[in-house]
This record gives C-alpha cells, structure tokens and sequence, in this order.
C-alpha cells in the first residue's frame, strides 16, 4: 500500500466510531449469505472479546490467501497511530490447535509487537472454516486502499474454493444481485458482491496459476496483466522458459505479441526452439505494426479526453484538426 493511501486509510478509521466492529460483523454476514446463497450457521460458541498475549497468535494457515504484509515504513505509521490513538478496531481470531489463528489484524499485530506490547484487544470468533476464510478474505479486500493483482486473485481464488468445498452445485444456487434474482456460477457471485466484473474475477484468479517470478513482474509492473493471464495457461516448464525470454528481453512484450504466440503455439507447453521462433515472429511482427501507427503520449492528452464523447472515434476526430488546420494549403 502506498504511504499516502494509507495516511488517509488512518485518518478515515480514527474517525470512525465505536460501531465499526458491529458493522464489521454484518459486513461478513452480508458477504457470507451473498457469497454462499445461505446464511451463515451458528457459531460453535458466541463471539468473545478479551486480551490476548501476542505470542500465542498466528498467521492464517486455513488457506492461501495472499495478502502481503505492510513495508517496514507503512507498518511504522501504522504503530504510530496505534501509539497515538489506540486499536480502533480489535482483530479477529479463532481458536486452534497451537493457540489462536489470525483471521484479520496480522499488520496490527506486527505493528503493536514493534510497540513493544505483549498483549492485544481480540474478537475469538468460533466459525467454520469456510466463514473464517470470508473473514479473512472480505475484510482484506472491502477495507485496504490499493491492493496488487495477486493479492487480489489470491483472495477470490480462497473464496471460489471456500465455495465449493461446501459441496455445493456452483451453476445452480439461487442468489441475490441487488435487486436481480437468478441463478449464478460461483465466479459471479464473487464480481456481483464486490462490484466487479466477473472477467476481473476470472484474470485475477488465473494469475495465481504463474509461477512467483512472473506474478512478481506483474504486481511491479514489468509485465502485463493481460499478458500474464495469457502465461498462466501454459504449464510450469513453459512459464519458466517465458521467465527467462523476459528476461532477456526486460519484460518486453504486448498484447499483440502474445496473442500471436498463444494462436500459433497454444497452452499447454511450448518447446524451448519454438517459443524462440514464434517469439522473434511476433517482435517483427510488432515492429511492422509500429511503422504503420502513430502514437502519442495519454499523459498530455489526459485533461480533453474525458470531454470527447464516447461515440467519437479520436483517430477521425485528429484527422477532421488536421483537415481544418490545414485547409487550402494554410502553412503550419
């Protein structure tokens, strides 16, 4: 997360009020029975809210499901609001077998362990383990300010298998979207709660299947997202050979290069001599394209193009400029 998101992140929950944990509450109810098409059962026993000593909590072991820990400066302003203003919100755990699980609140805990404190304000939850991974998963994603693709893909992927380890049908559960009523797979009833598309869902998920090199350079940047998705089909061997041609290349490769390659040599693998020949395909492929257009930089032309409409084409609005500018031979 950014250092300024999360100064604003800060200031939003210390001016929050004390019925944030209620709402907190109702937030994962709400998701629950949006996310699974039922209420959520009972707890084992009724919530409980006490100190507990900071050495006997752990990480969230009950799925994979993404979240990175704050940097060592994030995590320093993040002690610094606690130092000033307390634990706005208390985290959440449930018991387990060597003490008690963090369900949400692992960077508050980093932070008061940097504080020096031993013991922390704690709601023990006695959920199952598909409500604790909702617990874990939506108060990551409602709450955090920016979040990486990975972090992201890993989150709806924990709550995907959640749901179907419930053993239910994923094309046949009744749900509610709003005030839309039908039948919806799995993946949509993920996008319909959090306000995504169901294609942001499905990319997001497939970038859990690249190897971590390749998940790295997306989340930096260096790769595209787009093109990410297109690896992800391509067995762990391919994935690997692609690594090391990015590599070499400085992670240099477009959406067109990489439907090129995917059409002439689709998932699963790619033999090191192919992936080589179709790759410098695609790069002549992609300079011959570059010859033939113009490119300018969306920077200086941000400010206007939120006022073109969207039934305009830019390239004929550019052209119909040029013609008037130009008209009866003006001179630049």
């Amino acid at each position: 997360m950014a250092k300024s998101a999360l100064a604003n992140a800060l200031k939003e929950r210390s001016a929050k009020s004390a019925t944030q944990s209620a709402d907190v509450n109702d937030s994962v109810d709400e998701a629950f029975e949006a996310l699974f098409g039922a209420a959520a059962p009972p707890a084992k026993k009724k919530r409980v809210t006490m100190e507990l000593p900071i050495e006997q909590l752990h990480p969230f072991r009950t799925s994979h499901i993404g979240f990175k820990p704050y940097s060592q400066e994030n995590l320093k302003m993040l002690a610094d609001d606690i130092a000033e203003n307390g634990l706005i919100e208390n985290i959440k755990v449930r018991p387990s077998e060597h003490g008690y699980e963090i369900l949400s609140g692992h960077n508050r805990v980093a932070a008061c362990k940097m504080l020096g404190r031993k013991e922390i304000t704690a709601d023990i939850e006695f959920v199952d383990n598909a409500r604790a991974v909702v617990i874990a998963t939506v108060t990551n994603l409602q709450r955090r300010q920016s979040l990486l693709p990975s972090e992201r893909g890993w989150a709806y992927r924990a709550l995907l298998d959640a749901y179907r380890q419930q053993g239910k049908r994923s094309d046949l559960v009744t749900a509610t979207c709003g005030e839309i009523h039908h039948k919806l797979k799995a993946r949509e009833r993920v996008a319909c709660f959090f306000g995504v598309g169901v294609n942001d869902v499905r990319q997001t998920v497939r970038l859990t299947y690249l190897i971590q090199p390749l998940l790295n350079a997306v989340d930096e940047r260096k790769l595209n997202m787009m093109c990410g998705v297109a690896i992800s089909y391509y067995d762990e061997g391919t994935q690997k050979l692609f690594q090391k041609r990015l590599n070499t290349e400085n992670h240099r490769i477009s959406v067109a290069m990489m439907k090129q390659i995917k059409k002439i040599c689709p998932p699963p693998s790619i033999p090191s001599e192919e992936l080589n020949k179709v790759w410098k395909q695609a790069l002549t492929t992609s300079a011959e394209r570059k010859k033939d257009n113009i490119s300018f930089s969306r920077k200086r032309f941000e400010p206007y193009l939120h006022r073109i409409p969207p039934d305009i084409n830019i390239e004929d609005l550019f052209l119909e400029f040029l013609q008037n500018r130009f008209a009866d031979g003006e001179q630049p």
